[in-house]
């Protein structure tokens, strides 16, 4: 890739109009999109693993290529296809063409992966709290190492801590939506297959948006969950030994009288 067409907007490199230093994303470009920075655990910098996470994550938003930039001075930036061999390397910047996603690795045991809610649904599988949180649980175990890792995961902490009972859940959150469903189930409201339906889905947009539980809320909604995988939500399927839809009741009414033992 040529020096001109290493460059955006007005001119601008795309290292300077990303990052803000080696080591670090530029707060001006993290605005754009609302994008958030993931540290992950990387010995080698950006090694297979984190290779597939850009791949995954620039296919989520829709590219075919990315950027692949030397961090030093005046070094050549490549476009590169993304289902190509792409190559590594410890300190090395990838960044998606429509500036939506990034991939840094400059040093230091880690490597930054930073992008809009879309690339990084891609690129960080599970969420971000959840890897952010990971990311912090291994960098003590390897702090003695690889010492810049403690002060990295104090930098990119959990937004939210993970959730154990009903009265910690955020109010926008999918679990909330999970748990409303079930209150909602209890009283009537909903029949067997649509409290069913609600919930799955509820668990499934909580699932991709990495929002974390710990117990009793995690062991109690995970048992739900193995419940429900043996009701057929269409009754015309059912077969003998399948989950009824008095059975469920009582699961639910158990689950929510553990969670909230006054009642709802």
């Amino acid at each position: 890739m040529n020096g001109e067409s290493s460059r955006i907007g007005h001119g601008v490199p795309v290292s300077e109009a990303v990052l803000a230093g080696p080591r670090r994303f530029a707060a001006e470009w993290l605005a754009v999109g609302e994008k958030s920075v993931v540290p992950v655990v990387a010995p080698s910098g950006v090694d297979d693993a984190v290779l597939d996470r850009l791949r995954t994550g620039a296919r989520s938003v829709g590219a075919s290529e990315v950027l692949r930039c030397g961090l030093e001075p005046g070094t050549a930036v490549e476009r590169l296809a993304v289902d190509s061999g792409l190559t590594g390397g410890a300190s090395v910047l990838f960044v998606v063409p429509d500036l939506s996603g990034a991939v840094l690795a400059s040093g230091g045991g880690y490597v930054l992966v930073a992008g809009t809610r879309s690339f990084l649904s891609g690129a960080v599988p599970g969420g971000v709290d959840a890897v952010r949180a990971r990311f912090g649980r291994t960098a003590r175990r390897l702090a003695a190492r690889y010492p810049e890792l403690p002060g990295v995961a104090a930098e990119y902490p959990p937004v939210d801590h993970a959730w154990g009972k009903p009265g910690d859940v955020r109010a926008d959150s999918f679990v909330a939506r999970q748990l409303a469903a079930m209150e909602s189930f209890v009283r009537g409201e909903m029949s067997g297959p649509e409290f069913a339906r609600t919930w799955f889905e509820a668990w499934r947009m909580s699932q991709e948006r990495g929002e974390r539980l710990r117990a009793p809320l995690e062991r109690v909604l995970n048992h739900l969950f193995f419940v429900l995988e043996d009701y057929p939500i269409d009754p015309t399927l059912r077969e003998p030994g399948d989950v009824t839809d008095a059975e469920l009741l009582a699961e639910v009414q158990a689950a929510l009288r553990e969670l909230v033992p006054d009642g709802v």
